[in-house]
């Protein structure tokens, strides 16, 4: 594995992270709101002497809170793109915190966007027959842009342009 200089600057970093639509603090206040319906409902149905039903109106809070904790857990993932005149270097980090790093010579690294369907595509940094995909998370068009992002900065490695 090549070794980073410390004193060169990066020509390009990114920190890539699994986007989610709801916050911690939102995701708690919906299972509170679905958490106050069933208690609710099943303070009725407890009234009205189905109470066996009040302990299943539980187990629906319960399980969305476990999802919602499942989803968080998954967004602790994410990958460090650091590309410096000789090397890119990618570091992946797992959702439990394992990091994994990945080494490229800049002069022979490709990126490409490979085909999966008619719609989706796999980002991909190859080089010597090696290839590791990279940001699986991001929509398309994010794809698209970091790789365009990637191409032009590798240029500017390889041609040894100011960056």
């Amino acid at each position: 594995m090549p070794r980073l200089p410390r004193t060169e600057k990066p020509v390009f970093k990114t920190d890539l992270h699994p986007q989610r639509s709801l916050t911690r603090r939102g995701a708690r206040r919906l299972v509170l709101c679905v958490g106050g319906v069933t208690t609710s409902l099943g303070f009725l149905f407890w009234s009205m002497g189905a109470w066996p039903i009040a302990g299943f109106m539980g187990v629906d809070v319960a399980l969305l809170s476990f999802a919602f904790h499942l989803n968080f857990e998954a967004a602790r993932c994410g990958e460090i793109i650091e590309l410096r005149r000789s090397v890119l270097r990618l570091t992946r980090i797992s959702a439990r915190g394992k990091r994994e790093e990945f080494d490229f010579q800049t002069y022979w690294l490709q990126v490409v966007l490979k085909p999966l369907d008619e719609t989706r595509h796999m980002l991909v940094l190859r080089s010597h027959g090696r290839e590791v995909e990279i940001a699986p998370f991001l929509g398309e068009e994010a794809k698209q842009e970091l790789a365009q992002t990637l191409r032009e900065k590798l240029l500017i490695c390889r041609n040894g342009l100011p960056a």
